[in-house]
Formats: C-alpha cells, structure tokens, sequence
C-alpha cells in the first residue's frame, strides 16, 4: 500500500512541474498589441479600452489594449485565471466597493447600479430542504458607502435544481429579477416581483415555460447585452424548439420571438423578417431599438427596428474589406448611439466607431501587433468588452 501512494505521490509531482514548465514558458512570451489610427477623429480613442484575450496554441493573454499600446493585466498563471472570471466592470466595482464586493459573485446579470445604488441579487439553495431557494438582496448606498440587505424565503412547494439570475430591473420601488430556472430538463423564465419597502416577494410570473423530451430539445435565448446592468425597459427572448439529425447538426422546429415590457409588464410576439432569421443569434437590444448586424466580404449592415415606432428603419451599412469567414466572429458593441465594431481584416483587426444617427463613421483605425516576432500565426483576438477609461 505504501508503493501505491508513493508512485501516486512521484506521479503527480512529475506532472506539476513539467505543468509548470510549460505554464511558465508560455508566460513568459510576451505580445503587444496598440491601435493604429487611419481615418477620422482620434480624439475618440483618447479614453477607451479594449478589453480582449490573446489566444494561440500554448498561450493565453488578457490584455487591455489602447493606443498607447496594451498591458498584461496580470504576470503569473493565478493571475491570469482571476481576470478571466473578474470582468473590467467588477475589477472596478471591487475597487471602489471592496467591502461590499466582498463574497459577491461578478455577473453582470446579479446586479444594477444608477447614479446614487448598487444592488445585488442572489438565489441560494435553503439549507437541508431540497431544492427550494431563498432570495437575497444587497443595497449599497454609494453616496454614504453604508449597505443593507434581506432575505425572502421561496416557498417550499416550489422547487428547481437551479436558478439563474439574468437582469435586474428597479423602478419605483419594485425590484424586477428576471430569470431562468429549471427542474428535471424543463425550464422556465421568471419574472420576480419585490416590493423594496415592504422586503417582500410581490409576485412570481412565469413568462415561458419548454420542456425537452426524447425527440426535441428547447432552449430560451435572451438578446439583451448581458454586459450593461442599467435599466433596460425592454428584454428580448426567443424559445427555440430543435431536434438533432443523424449528422449531428440541428433541425429548428421552431423559435418565436417575444418582447416584454418592464414598465407595464406587457407582451407581445415579435416577428423578425425571413431574410434577416439565419442572424438571429446577433441580435442586440439597446434602448428603444432592436439591431441585427449582417456580415460579409464588403463589411457589415446593421439593420434596425424601433420599438416605439413599430417599423424597421433604413438600414446602416459600413463599408470595409473583412474576412467573412474567420473563425473570429466581430465583436459588437453598442453604447450611447455608437457602434464599436472590431473584426478581422488581411493584416490584423479593424476597428470602427460610427454615429448610428448619422450612419457616418467618426473613426477608423487598426489594432496592430507591435512584436510581430512573439505573434504566432495561427492566433486569435477575442474582444472582451470596450469602455472609457475617464475616472
């Protein structure tokens, strides 16, 4: 019994330290990446951050690109796993709230913050009951950096196996929780109703309910930018109904949309046109506004519905030569009536900010490699997030 342990024992400290090894040499490569100007007002660049993570073979980098060039957000393996899982936005909450980060986990759909709160929601498991849950919410006053919190006991007869908090929504008091749940394969969305003042659940609405079975499977896709814990009035959701062919490809059965409205908890069917279906996993909503982007060889067409008008207005399209096809998908973001679209051209990444009231590109440029010779060439730069950097 003795050997036993002792070859499991040289075992694994052989495979920690060739581990190591290779942990340390893929480290201690180095890239850098800055972006490069070539059109259009640069001062649009001065604050902003790219957000993204180098990935090759044997590396991982997260990297905060600008153009004064890009920083390694971290120097050791530990490092490098703790920015994956904290967000810039939480790196600067856990800055600034470290008290009331402190034990929170970082997803964006936990949380809202205006000018004056932050609040934090959490479903937890009660304990040596099963499945039912109770709710707890945390306020943090950021005028005077004082927080408070309670707790609502879910009721016993209402059991998941999890619950998945995906945006919070506050308005007058109430606090909105929207999420998914699920119990044995069937899943549902929920709108959580809590009376702030009161520290009470106010209601529990099941928005859908899909349940998968032997021959089909159903899933429930929300749209909404899951990157922005403001109020949104609206969120969009599709229920999508499939079933997976010999080929291991998937057949949709069928996937209708809907938008909800938070103010008057309204609902109605939304119809996407039959040319624009194949696109509507890109679907973004933003404000009053339901964009769908539409990639080619010749650049990007973003087309757009107003919610408010009922009607699809002119589509905007910007121009430039990309790689259609590259396993690197565009990133996409939209914030304050610009777009920020970053995708991969012939000699690296473009990246464009346009007006979305106008149609007209205020920046043009490129984010460049500025050590070519510790790129490798079968590489790949996801875009994480985009921000200002003005404190």
């Amino acid at each position: 019994m003795k050997k036993y342990w002792k070859t499991i024992l040289i075992s694994l400290i052989i495979v920690t330290t060739i581990g190591s090894y290779y942990i340390q040499q893929a480290m201690a490569k180095n890239v850098s990446f800055k972006i490069e100007t070539t059109n259009g007002d640069k001062g649009e660049i001065d604050n902003l951050i790219i957000h993204a993570s180098y990935q090759s073979v044997d590396i991982y980098r997260s990297l905060d690109i600008s153009k004064n060039g890009s920083t390694n957000q971290s120097g050791s393996f530990i490092g490098e796993l703790k920015v994956r899982y904290y967000p810039v936005m939480f790196q600067k909450y856990i800055q600034e709230h470290r008290k009331f980060m402190r034990g929170k986990e970082a997803r964006p759909g936990q949380y809202f913050e205006d000018e004056d709160r932050l609040i934090y929601t959490i479903f937890s498991n009660k304990e040596d009951r099963g499945y039912s849950f109770t709710l707890q919410i945390d306020i943090l006053d950021k005028n005077t950096n004082e927080s408070s919190s309670f707790e609502i006991n879910m009721s016993d007869q209402v059991r998941y196996d999890w619950i998945d908090e995906r945006d919070v929504y506050v308005e007058n008091g109430k606090i909105k929780i929207l999420a998914t749940s699920n119990l044995n394969n069937e899943e549902e969305l929920h709108l959580y109703t809590v009376d702030e003042n009161k520290k009470e659940l106010e209601q529990d609405s099941i928005i859908a309910k899909i349940e998968s079975d032997e021959v089909s499977r159903a899933i429930i896709d929300i749209s909404n930018d899951y990157k922005k814990i403001q109020n949104e009035n609206y969120f969009l959701y599709m229920v999508e109904k499939y079933k997976f062919l010999e080929d291991g490809e998937r057949e949709i059965i069928s996937s209708p949309m809907y938008l909800y409205n938070y103010l008057n908890n309204e609902e109605k069917e939304w119809t996407i046109p039959a040319e624009l279906k194949p696109y509507k996993h890109s679907i973004i909503l933003q404000g009053t506004d339901i964009f769908i982007p539409v990639r080619s060889t010749n650049g990007l067409v973003l087309n757009r519905y107003n919610i408010e008008k009922n009607q699809w207005e002119e589509p905007i399209s910007f121009k430039y030569p990309s790689i259609a096809n590259a396993k690197e998908k565009p990133s996409i973001q939209i914030t304050d009536g610009k777009l920020y679209l970053i995708d991969r051209v012939s000699d690296g990444h473009l990246f464009l900010i346009g007006d979305l009231r106008t149609g007209e590109s205020l920046y043009e440029g490129k984010i460049i490699s500025e050590n070519k010779e510790n790129r490798d060439a079968d590489y790949s730069l996801y875009i994480e997030q985009i921000y200002n950097n003005i404190h």
